[in-house]
């Protein structure tokens, strides 16, 4: 348990800026190239991902298993459901015979 305590303790201890903070802090030097660079950028891409649709379910999943999938989410930073789509996809693919 300490190493997911570990990886958690660290993600706090991140930096992390909200929307409001952020326009009530100073900006740098080399900030200012870069939101430069934002600016002229097109704010809706073309070729952009379309938004995935998800349905919400509930089951019941081993603890053991749940806990190995909470540890390679923190590790990866992704999302859980993400893992879980990634292997049930895969699942699906080999077995779809």
């Amino acid at each position: 348990m300490s190493k997911i305590d570990d990886i958690k303790n660290k993600k706090r201890s991140q930096k992390q800026v909200s929307p409001s903070h952020s326009l009530t802090e100073p900006v740098q030097q080399e900030q200012e190239a870069e939101t430069e660079e934002e600016e002229k950028a097109p704010t809706k891409r073309k070729g952009a991902e379309p938004k995935i649709e998800r349905k919400r379910v509930s089951f019941d999943l081993r603890t053991d298993l749940h806990k190995r999938m909470k540890m390679q989410s923190l590790m990866e930073e992704r999302n859980i459901y993400l893992i879980i789509e990634d292997a049930l996809e895969e699942y699906l693919d080999r077995n779809e015979e």
